[in-house]
């Protein structure tokens, strides 16, 4: 009886050693098959990792997806976030890809040598703006490149402040909703602002020429000193640039920024009529290429 034990044991064992080596076989295969799928995906996660910080579109795509997360989150916990008047409009910009967009951007960071990232900023808000206001968004840049050469912090000596230099105490009622005053150094503010402003003046003037010449405060005067020449110029640098010639159009503004020359007999000091003393005249805004402002009452609508 002992010796049909120890047989039968002996006729198994072979068979448990058989299914011992193949549950040990399958672990191993298992556990190289996990290591390969984290190696794999830690190689996703470094090449993603790599795609967003060369891709600036790649990372506005992931910011706003995230935002929209966020914002869902919110809802579902019954909190609702304080408004914000321009979260929703820096989310729309932060998408903006559109080719005669790109090509604008490239002209104005070549022209005013800008950072790309903020001047992609900029044209997606003058088109936004545009759009809301049915106001021309190469008119809005046009204005923003003369009176500031796209510098948000540029401000004159009598407060004319921002991309646009906005009369900020001036018109301190529309920049109320965005926080007060001290917005009008926020780009996408301030643009907002002298925007309706500017096409204000535009209604109100009957013409672009004439809303341009009362924007910079020339409405009582003969003419605005070249103003609205030097805006309309630069929009049609902007068109040129937007329809793809953009080493034309910078050449084109090399041209106009070149010193013309000025005979002798006009560089005489002409007097100034009676009563000239009462018109302020400004000094432009640093980095501006506006030379002819003067006091702005004409802003104040």
């Amino acid at each position: 009886m002992g010796n049909a034990a120890n047989y039968a044991l002996r006729a198994i064992q072979p068979s448990l050693l058989a299914a011992q080596t193949l549950i040990n076989d399958i672990a191993a295969g298992a556990l190289s098959t996990a290591r390969l799928v984290v190696t794999f995906a830690g190689c996703l996660a470094l090449l993603g990792g790599g795609v967003l910080i060369s891709s600036d579109d790649a990372r506005a795509v992931l910011t706003a997806r995230l935002s929209g997360t966020d914002a869902a989150s919110s809802e579902a916990e019954g909190f609702t976030p304080a408004s914000d008047p321009d979260a929703e409009h820096r989310s729309l910009l932060a998408n903006s890809n559109d080719p005669q967009q790109r090509r604008i951007v490239q002209y104005l960071v070549r022209r005013y040598r800008v950072a790309d990232e903020a001047v992609r900023m900029l044209v997606a808000s003058a088109f936004q703006i545009g759009k809301e206001r049915s106001l021309d968004p190469l008119l809005i840049l046009s204005v923003v490149a003369v009176e500031s050469s796209l510098n948000p912090f540029a401000q004159s000596h009598v407060g004319a402040k921002g991309l646009m230099q906005v009369m900020a105490t001036v018109h301190a009622e529309r920049f109320a909703p965005h926080g007060g005053e001290t917005a009008a150094l926020d780009p996408i503010t301030n643009m907002k602002v002298g925007s309706s402003i500017l096409q204000d003046l535009i209604v109100r003037g009957g013409s672009v020429e004439r809303g341009l010449q009362l924007y910079v405060g020339a409405g009582n005067m003969p003419d605005d000193g070249g103003y609205g020449a030097r805006v309309l110029g630069e929009r049609a640098r902007l068109q040129q640039a937007a329809s793809g010639k953009i080493d034309a159009a910078i050449a084109a503004a090399n041209r106009a920024a070149a010193p013309a020359s000025v005979p002798a007999s006009s560089a005489t000091a002409e007097a100034l009529p009676v009563g000239a003393g009462a018109i302020d005249l400004l000094e432009p805004a640093p980095n501006s290429n506006s030379d002819t402002h003067v006091s702005r009452p004409e802003q104040s609508i």
